[in-house]
């Protein structure tokens, strides 16, 4: 169905007159409305059970103080829906968010990281003082060492097809070069995890509520502050999951600049304080080839002239990987330090 319509289809549910709209990306509309309300119309991936989860669980947070979420008002008249279907043969369900008008936060701004790590740590001590959902939450506490051993797998098999293959494609190319290297970096992640108190940390720990997803494309700067967006990543985890988002999020693109990463772990302290086990586990996700493992599995999924484009970034993906490891042996000096 053309944008157009699903706008159409929608607009009367939530309540809205709809002046223009603007796609903003594929299942994401920008919808200004005939009063000159602005508002984000989005398409979610998630039934309903876990959309009412994250919407109570963002209701309660608001109410214990924490007011910095772009997320609706359910005490308003053009918040008083959660979601709305279109008419159309499977149909997912699409949100109303109100639009903050701001910029998102430069990675090359060492104030601006450091107010988004205070603000995902505000978040975190905001999720401690509510009683979560039950109904509907994803738990990915235990979850690790499954989807890592399951990414390492994914790659061994993508380069043990390489081999029958005789290394013929620009694929199998790369990964005769570089296969066995990027599978000794998930190897290393994968031994720090097994010999790692993950388990008992998993039992013992402080279950933090986390964004899932954070980072700079996730937050929005606004003249009254930073606020966060996009909340259907929110999990239950170890609060090292939010961090290690939030500095690969924030580093992937900037060839792996630590002090980036140090600001943000400076304004997270105002707040939190890092133990031992928080830079291990964090160094532990941070070793993990998750950009190479990502590329290779897009590379096979997608059409042979969408693989074109994807080959430029092979020699910048490896590259990255190696600044990796010069950036967790900063990492580890930051912790002796800190």
């Amino acid at each position: 169905m053309q944008p157009a319509q699903i706008v159409r289809q929608l607009a009367p549910r939530f309540g809205i007159q709809v002046r223009r709209m603007k796609v903003i990306q594929d299942g994401v509309f920008r919808i200004v409305t005939r009063n000159g309300n602005t508002f984000c119309l989005k398409r979610m991936a998630y039934p309903p059970v876990r959309l009412r989860w994250i919407d109570l669980t963002l209701h309660r947070l608001r109410s214990k103080g924490f007011k910095r979420i772009a997320w609706r008002n359910r005490g308003s008249r053009l918040g008083s829906r959660l979601y709305a279907r279109g008419n159309y043969p499977d149909a997912p369900p699409f949100v109303l968010i109100p639009w903050l008008k701001g910029s998102f936060p430069s990675p090359r701004s060492n104030t601006q990281m450091r107010a988004c790590g205070t603000l995902l740590a505000r978040f975190h001590q905001a999720g401690n003082r509510i009683a979560i959902p039950k109904a509907g939450r994803h738990n990915g506490l235990g979850s690790w060492p499954a989807y890592l051993r399951s990414e390492r797998n994914k790659m061994l098999r993508s380069i043990r097809k390489a081999k029958r293959n005789g290394f013929g494609s620009p694929l199998d190319s790369f990964l005769q070069k570089h296969g066995n290297e990027i599978l000794r970096y998930a190897n290393i992640s994968l031994r720090a995890l097994q010999s790692s108190n993950y388990r008992s940390l998993c039992r013992k720990a402080k279950r933090t509520l986390c964004h899932g997803d954070c980072g700079p494309s996730n937050i929005i700067r606004t003249r009254k502050g930073m606020y966060l967006l996009d909340f259907e990543t929110m999990r239950i985890d170890l609060r090292a999951y939010d961090l290690y988002r939030i500095i690969y999020n924030s580093c992937k693109d900037h060839r792996w600049n630590f002090a980036i990463a140090r600001s943000i772990l400076d304004g997270y302290q105002k707040v939190f304080k890092l133990g031992r086990s928080d830079y291990r586990m964090l160094k532990m996700l941070l070793l993990f080839p998750r950009e190479a493992c990502k590329l290779i599995q897009e590379y096979s999924r997608i059409t042979p002239r969408g693989r074109l484009d994807i080959l430029k970034f092979f020699p910048r993906t490896i590259a990255n990987e190696r600044r990796r490891l010069a950036f967790i042996k900063k990492l580890d000096a930051y912790a002796r330090k800190h």
